[in-house]
């Protein structure tokens, strides 16, 4: 069994042991374990959010606070503090529909949104971009100041542009790849904290 392999399984199994819906979970704990981005209280939204390992992870980070997945397939929960809407970013109502039921504005949003991969690279390399790039057209109006995101991308031509842009909104960027990240996976996770509005 190939290292990559054997990893996949061990977080695979980890996930069934520990009661989380996915082996994604990981990540998420990984990163949250390093950079503290999910507090008490915290409001967060969570894009991409099927089948729910972040959501879980989060749920149980923020406690009090709320937790707002969104994903265009229908996801399940019976965590009381965790809110389901079944939208894609793209469609032209989404903002509105994700103002309608955001309690306030969020202290962390989160994306783990990918395309539906079609084997070209430089394709699926440019949709990816083009989901994070949608996600942040949504944070003047969902993130609060000196808020934080954490959005998957994949390496690419287009990673370097997109990180300059973004940096410019925030204090502090980094690019993260946990452990529970497939070692060949090209998938990165941008870290940025304090955002300045």
């Amino acid at each position: 069994m190939r290292l990559s392999e054997a990893k996949r399984d061990h977080y695979r199994k980890l996930a069934k042991e520990e009661g989380y819906s996915s082996r994604a979970s990981y990540k998420l704990i990984q990163i949250q374990t390093k950079y503290r981005m999910l507090r008490p209280n915290n409001c967060v939204i969570d894009f991409g959010c099927a089948p729910g390992g972040w959501l879980e992870v989060a749920s149980k980070e923020v406690g009090d606070g709320r937790v707002i997945g969104i994903d265009k397939k229908p996801v399940k929960t019976q965590l009381e503090n965790v809110k389901i809407l079944t939208i894609d970013v793209f469609d032209s109502d989404a903002e509105s529909k994700i103002l309608a039921i955001l309690p306030r504005k969020a202290d962390v949003v989160l994306s783990d949104l990918a395309p539906n991969i079609s084997g070209v690279w430089e394709v699926d390399h440019a949709k990816q971009i083009d989901l994070c790039r949608r996600v942040i057209e949504f944070l003047p109006r969902i993130l609060t100041r000196g808020g934080s995101i954490l959005l998957k991308v994949f390496e690419g031509p287009h990673l370097k542009e997109f990180v300059n842009q973004v940096g410019k909104s925030f204090g502090y960027v980094n690019i993260a790849k946990p452990p529970a990240s497939r070692t060949a996976s090209s998938e990165l996770y941008m870290v940025c904290k304090n955002y300045l509005g």
